[in-house]
């Protein structure tokens, strides 16, 4: 390909995705809104909030032992143990 037609097709696919609609949220200036009591997480305190109804899948053949589990679900139950 010369470096012509290379500048073409660069030109072609740039304006492509000028018409084409974002698939992501701009995020600072759009937030996506949550509905329904799914998983809280308090970014500030670093917990879950406790009633929530969020659900935690352990394949214990992945478990790296990472502890982000335990943290994630503190202050809502006692629901994990780490070993």
């Amino acid at each position: 390909m010369t470096s012509a037609g290379g500048f073409i097709k660069a030109i072609e696919s740039g304006s492509k995705h000028l018409l084409i609609k974002r698939f992501t949220l701009r995020y600072p200036e759009k937030k996506l809104k949550f509905v329904g009591d799914g998983y809280q997480f308090d970014p500030k305190r670093g917990v879950g909030i406790a009633g929530s109804r969020g659900r935690h899948i352990l394949f214990h053949d992945k478990c790296t032992g990472c502890q982000l589990c335990a943290i994630a679900c503190e202050g809502i139950a006692e629901a994990i143990g780490m070993v």
